[in-house]
C-alpha cells in the first residue's frame, strides 16, 4: 500500500501556511524604510559625534564659522565620510548661524522609499560649543517642502518632538544629540 497525504491533509497544511503569511507579512512591510530611516540617523550621528567637532575645530583656526569651510556640494562630503545614496542636495555653507537651525541637506523621497523628503539642519558652532545637527521628517506628505538655508521659528530644544521650519508646517525632529 503507497502511503501519501491525504487532500484534507494538504488542505490543513495550505491554511496553516496561509495564516502564518498573513500574521508575518505585516510585521515585514516597512523593514526596508525603517533601514534607510535609520541610516539617515546614524548619519546625523556622524555629523555630531565626528565630523562636526571636526569642522568646528578646523573653523576655530579662523573665524570659528564651519560655514566658510567650503564643504558645499556632496563631492566635497564624501571626502570625510560616507555618503547615504539618497542625500540629493548638501551645503554646510547655510549654516551660519549659532542661534537657529537652517537646513544644509536634503534626502529624496524615492529613495529612502518614503512619502516625504528628509532634511538634516544645522547650528553653527559658538566659541564653547561645537555646531549641532538634527535630522527632520515633514509631517504631512502635503508640505511644500523646505529649502536649504530655511531656518526654524520654533524653539528647538531637548524635550521638543516638532519644529517649525519657515510656515506653518510642523515637522518631526527625528534625533537630536
Amino acid at each position: 500500500m503507497k502511503k501519501a497525504f491525504t487532500m484534507i491533509e494538504l488542505i490543513f497544511v495550505i491554511v496553516i501556511l496561509g495564516i502564518l503569511a498573513a500574521v508575518a507579512l505585516p510585521k515585514f512591510i516597512g523593514v526596508a524604510s525603517q533601514a534607510r530611516e535609520a541610516n539617515l540617523k546614524s548619519f546625523t550621528g556622524t555629523l555630531n559625534g565626528t565630523l562636526g567637532p571636526s569642522w568646528w575645530s578646523q573653523a576655530m583656526a579662523y573665524d570659528g564659522n564651519i560655514s566658510k569651510l567650503n564643504i558645499d556640494t556632496k563631492t566635497k562630503l564624501a571626502k570625510y565620510t560616507d555618503v547615504p545614496k539618497a542625500l540629493t542636495e548638501f551645503n554646510l555653507s547655510e549654516c551660519d548661524n549659532p542661534a537657529k537651525y537652517k537646513v544644509i541637506a536634503e534626502f529624496d523621497k524615492n529613495t529612502i522609499g518614503s512619502d516625504v523628503n528628509y532634511y538634516i539642519a544645522c547650528k553653527d558652532g559658538t566659541a564653547s560649543e561645537a555646531p549641532k545637527f538634527i535630522l527632520i521628517k515633514p509631517k504631512a506628505t502635503t508640505d511644500d517642502g523646505l529649502s536649504l538655508g530655511d531656518a526654524n521659528t520654533s524653539e528647538v530644544n531637548s524635550t521638543v518632538t516638532e519644529v517649525t521650519f519657515k510656515d506653518a508646517n510642523h515637522h518631526e525632529l527625528i534625533i537630536q544629540k
